[in-house]
């Protein structure tokens, strides 16, 4: 079956579910409204592990994130040989799990990352401060400007053209999302001939889910925001590296080409563990690595939690941007995840997903 059909099949399923839930939650607010009363503080509910249900709709917007990344370039014929597909898995595996694997494979760590660490770490640095680490260098401060007038975090029509200016709009927080993200943009670029918006798409999605876990982590799960952050922008160097792995492999085996549905495999069961490959060799915050570690896919409540909110958030956000899903769709998936409240959802759905993104709205057209 065309990966196509089994992408829209999810998400249509996983949609519905959404809906439904949402429309039996208005009902029975409606059905028991009273005068209103004062809003709570945003607090976490208890942990509970996510059942099947939990889980469906976060696999099928990581299915529809994956197959967005995963588009053929035209005229380049799938690969659709099961003797292929098991050939080029058993070699990644085995070339992912050799032990002195990050040694000759993880990305050099940014030279400016311990001065930002630092930096963070000091309660008395300020967002010049930090902003000025990054001004050491001319193609950083050309990158910094460059993500600061990006949709995620452009506030207004007028362009950020300063780092004065960009400290000025974003704030400290701001600040230190951009300069992390900064540092990373450089080693997580990936050319894959197969799917060549892989490399993007990765990228969009890593600086999405940096921000939605930085905001989960404050708003909901009360972690340190800096090192959600980081899970966000490691989760997508892990994804980079996994298929950077497979394009060797490819070249290896005579320049067969990988099918989407290998990719896929590959990238929904490494994509976590190199992420926390590179958080240990980059000696990245301890709670970074701990968390991956503790498996973020199932671990319930504290930052495990926040990166399973960030990364179904910035799947649904990307899906909208190209007209895949409409935003009440998203919303409709994202409010089954355990463990963030309703109004905590609106806001960090805002922040990621805010007036400058266009997108198609279907399921609001045709309401």
């Amino acid at each position: 079956m065309d990966m196509n059909v089994i992408v829209a099949a999810g998400l249509a399923g996983a949609v519905a579910l959404g809906v439904a839930v949402a429309r039996r939650r208005r009902v029975r607010a409606s059905a028991s409204a009273g005068p209103a009363r004062p809003r709570a503080p945003v607090t976490a509910p208890a942990a509970q592990a996510g059942s099947a249900i939990d889980a469906a709709p976060a696999e099928a917007l990581q299915t529809g994130f994956h197959a967005l990344a995963l588009v053929r370039r035209s005229g380049c014929a799938a690969a659709d040989d099961p003797c292929s597909d098991d050939t080029l898995h058993a070699a990644v595996v085995a070339a992912l799990e050799q032990r002195d694997w990050s040694a000759r494979q993880l990305p050099r760590r940014p030279q400016l990352l311990p001065q930002l660490i630092q930096t963070v770490n000091d309660s008395d640095a300020s967002a010049r401060a930090m902003a000025a680490i990054i001004g050491q260098d001319p193609v950083l401060t050309g990158n910094l400007l460059r993500i600061a007038n990006s949709p995620v975090y452009r506030l207004q029509a007028k362009p950020v053209d300063s780092l004065q200016r960009a400290v000025t709009l974003v704030g400290t927080e701001g600040i230190r999302q951009i300069i992390s993200a900064v540092l990373v943009q450089p080693v997580m670029q990936v050319h894959c001939e197969a799917f060549p918006q892989f490399g993007t798409v990765i990228w969009e999605h890593a600086l999405l889910a940096s921000r939605a876990a930085a905001d989960h982590a404050r708003l909901v799960t009360h972690e340190d925001a800096f090192a959600a952050q980081w899970l966000g922008l490691t989760q997508g160097l892990g994804a980079a590296l996994v298929m950077r792995q497979l394009l060797d492999a490819c070249a290896a085996q005579d320049g067969a080409l990988p099918s989407r549905a290998l990719a896929m495999q590959l990238l929904d069961a490494w994509t976590l563990p190199v992420a926390g490959r590179i958080a240990a060799a980059w000696e990245l915050p301890g709670a970074v690595h701990d968390a991956l570690l503790r498996d973020a896919g199932t671990a319930p409540g504290g930052l495990p939690a926040s990166l399973r909110f960030a990364r179904a958030a910035a799947a649904a956000s990307l899906l909208c941007r190209h007209g895949r899903i409409g935003q009440a769709q998203a919303l409709a998936i994202l409010e089954q995840q355990h463990g963030t409240p309703p109004h905590a959802l609106q806001w960090i759905w805002r922040r990621l997903h805010g007036r400058g993104v266009e997108t198609l709205d279907t399921d609001e057209a045709e309401a």
